[in-house]
C-alpha cells in the first residue's frame, strides 16, 4: 500500500510539474489577445480586478505560490522516500493547496496553440464550446461593480473542466468572439 501511495503522490506531482513547466513556456510565447491596454482593461479574471498582462513578469503571484508549493512537494517526496517515518497525510496539506492555485494565477489570454486561464492551458483542439452568458441581476458576479454589472462571462467548456473570463465590453466580446470563431472552425 506505501509503495502505491508513492507512486502515485509521485505520478500526481510529475503532472503538477508538467502543468506549470508548460505554463510558463506558454506565457514567454506572444499573445494574441489581449494585446492592449484597452483589452486588459477589459478582461477581467475576477469581478474586482483586470487582468495582468500575459508575461512571467506580470504573472509573479502565481508564479511563487505554485513554485513555492511544487519545491515543497518535492521537498517532501525526497524526506519521504529516505525516511519512511513521515506519514502520507501530511503530503496531502500541500496537495490541497495545489487544488485552489489557479486563482493565484490573475491570468486571460489567447495564444496561438490554445487558452491561457488562471493556471490552465487548454489547446484549441480539447475546446469543445463556448458561450457567452450576460450578466444580470441573478448572476454570481452582479453586483461586484458597474462595469462587471453590463458584463458578460465567457465561459470556454472542454470535455471535463469549464475555463472563463469576465469581459466588460462589448467591443471585447465580439473581437474575442472573431478569434474563437476563427480557431475553433
Amino acid at each position: 500500500m506505501k509503495i502505491l501511495t508513492n507512486i502515485l503522490f509521485l505520478l500526481l506531482l510529475g503532472y503538477l510539474c508538467f502543468r506549470f513547466i508548460r505554463l510558463i513556456i506558454k506565457l514567454k510565447r506572444p499573445a494574441v489577445f489581449p494585446i492592449t491596454e484597452e483589452d486588459l482593461k477589459a478582461i477581467r479574471r475576477q469581478p474586482q480586478k483586470a487582468v495582468n498582462l500575459p508575461v512571467i513578469s506580470e504573472q509573479k503571484s502565481g508564479f511563487f505560490v505554485m513554485g513555492v508549493t511544487l519545491l515543497g512537494l518535492l521537498l517532501l517526496a525526497v524526506f519521504k522516500l529516505q525516511d519512511s517515518t513521515i506519514q502520507t497525510p501530511y503530503l496531502i496539506i500541500p496537495l490541497v493547496a495545489l487544488i485552489n492555485f489557479n486563482q493565484s494565477w490573475n491570468l486571460f489570454a489567447i495564444v496561438e496553440d490554445g487558452v491561457l486561464c488562471g493556471g490552465r492551458f487548454v489547446p484549441w483542439k480539447r475546446i469543445q464550446s463556448y458561450q457567452f452568458e450576460q450578466i444580470d441581476t441573478n448572476h454570481r458576479f452582479y453586483g461586484y461593480s458597474p462595469e462587471v454589472n453590463s458584463g458578460y462571462e465567457l465561459k470556454i467548456s472542454t470535455r471535463f473542466f469549464e475555463v472563463g473570463c469576465i469581459v466588460t465590453s462589448e467591443e471585447r466580446k465580439e473581437k474575442l468572439t472573431k478569434i474563437l470563431d476563427a480557431r475553433l472552425s
